[in-house]
């Protein structure tokens, strides 16, 4: 008996819907908040294969806030819905490279300059990973259609010039195409700042304050809906492994976090973020990406002839930030951290392990008071240890923290929201958003209360050891230690003295 070439797939609820909005309610701008593990790259694979059959040959766009972002997380999702739904790699479609001369597949309508950021169907259609953070990745694409994966993550006015206003394919080459001119946005609920622009267009089209409201619709869905696709016990190992609990019930439970009212950095918002990576490196990977490519050599934010500064706080929980000065910016490069059993060693091989690429062999090393204690029957202090692991690692570094007091943190809330307010003659700070994901979240979430001495951080969260640590106050005091000892000089009397300057916008 000759096998059949179809396959028999079950949707859920949340995938019906999104499936029934498409070819029943005909709508053609749809936003998907769902939870991990909801079937989100599955409805996306199915999305990509319906415009492919609908329009041969157009080009179509597949948005991701970066390059790394789409060729580590969306790129092996989508192929594998695409597999389950019967379309396999180099039989289909191919890669980073152009399936006419490589397959026979037909050319697309329109040919684009480079193939290196190409998916080319065997009909002629293709889909250009197209990168916001790369102004010059839509250039010159005439779309039909746009894709775009962890939503919650772009920027909404780089979206609109880089990606929407290329949506511009006319009916006239495909008049029976119900997706001609669709976008279709996925995330799970969004855990920062940055998402709010997502989740503001569910009250948008559930208030009909857009135009043409009647093409939107905007579903959301816990990844209770997929129970049952999903191993036994799955839930319970994401809630015991999640960060925190904020973290569990936006991302599985898509359930939006409350957003902190009093916090210790009311200055910090999206004006502090930049992306910038070396997006030739990344793109010459394609298709042959793996994530040991990712290091040092990916970021083109670093000036290598300016050391590294390293800064550590100490605990159960390790945190480690890495920043560079410079004349008017203090730019944040990226953080890593470890939990016991971890220890430091393993920290200071991670960050090791990615700058080994950097010509720049200087580090300045900042700690926390607590790590100028003595280690367990020894005379050196946690901070000589770490000195000498970069030293073995060949590092020259100058310790910048032995023996030096905590920093008051009440003057220390003044200095940074004086920085992050862009105030007088104080340097800006700026943070690589791509490379400090939870250095972000613990800065949004940070509290701040009236304490004895004045305004203090909240660090209960830190003793409670049911929550993970990777979104509490640890990498925002990694954060503080560097800040207070190059910049506490700028602080002079009057400036202390407008601490109610903070909260004014």
């Amino acid at each position: 008996m000759k096998k059949s070439r179809f396959r028999k797939i079950k949707l859920n609820p949340a995938q019906w819907l999104a499936f029934l909005a498409v070819t029943i309610l005909k709508k053609s701008k749809i936003f998907l908040e769902w939870g991990r593990g909801t079937g989100k790259s599955f409805i996306l694979a199915w999305f990509m294969k319906k415009m492919v059959k609908q329009m041969h040959g157009a080009s179509f766009a597949l948005v991701g806030s970066t390059y790394q972002q789409i060729l580590s997380r969306t790129l092996p999702s989508t192929k594998e819905g695409l597999e389950v739904l019967g379309l396999y790699e180099n039989v289909d479609y191919v890669v980073g490279k152009n399936g006419t001369t490589s397959h026979g597949f037909k050319a697309p309508i329109q040919a684009p300059n480079s193939w290196k950021n190409i998916i080319h169907f065997s009909n002629g259609a293709i889909f250009q990973m197209v990168s916001l953070d790369n102004p010059d990745s839509g250039r010159g694409l005439n779309a039909f259609g746009v894709l775009g994966d962890e939503a919650a993550l772009f920027d909404p006015i780089k979206l609109y010039y880089n990606v929407k206003t290329t949506n511009r394919g006319k009916q006239e080459r495909f008049p029976n195409a119900t997706l001609l001119g669709c976008e279709i946005y996925a995330s799970s609920t969004p855990v920062s700042k940055k998402g709010k622009w997502f989740t503001d267009m569910d009250e948008k089209i559930s208030k009909k304050l857009i135009k043409n409201h009647q093409k939107y619709i905007f579903l959301k869905a816990s990844s209770l809906v997929n129970k049952h696709n999903l191993r036994k016990g799955w839930f319970e190992e994401m809630e015991d492994e999640a960060p925190s609990k904020i973290i569990y019930n936006a991302e599985i439970r898509n359930i939006r976090p409350k957003e902190i009212l009093n916090g210790f950095y009311p200055q910090f918002g999206k004006k502090h973020l930049y992306t910038k990576l070396n997006n030739e490196y990344l793109m010459d990977l394609t298709p042959n990406y793996t994530s040991s490519h990712l290091d040092c050599r990916k970021d083109s934010d670093l000036d290598t002839n300016k050391p590294l500064n390293i800064s550590i706080d100490w605990g159960t929980f390790l945190s480690m930030v890495v920043s560079q000065t410079h004349a008017n910016d203090y730019r944040v490069v990226n953080s890593f951290h470890k939990q016991q059993p971890e220890i430091i060693d393993n920290l200071i091989d991670d960050f090791c392990d990615y700058y080994e690429h950097y010509p720049n062999t200087k580090v300045n090393l900042y700690y926390g008071h607590d790590g100028n204690a003595r280690t367990h029957n020894s005379t050196d202090t946690y901070g000589d240890e770490v000195v000498k692991m970069l030293k073995k690692r060949g590092w020259r570094v100058t310790d910048k923290s032995k023996g030096k007091p905590a920093a008051p943190h009440n003057l220390k809330y003044t200095l940074i929201n004086l920085m992050l307010k862009e105030y007088s003659n104080f340097p800006k700070i700026s943070i690589n958003e791509v490379n400090n994901p939870n250095l972000i979240i613990s800065l949004e979430r940070a509290e701040a209360t009236d304490g004895r001495n004045g305004i203090e951080k909240v660090k209960k969260d830190e003793k409670n050891k049911s929550m993970k640590q990777e979104h509490t106050t640890h990498y925002s005091d990694a954060f503080d230690i560097p800040l207070w000892e190059l910049y506490k000089h700028l602080l002079s009397d009057r400036d202390r003295e407008h601490i109610e300057l903070m909260n004014v916008s």
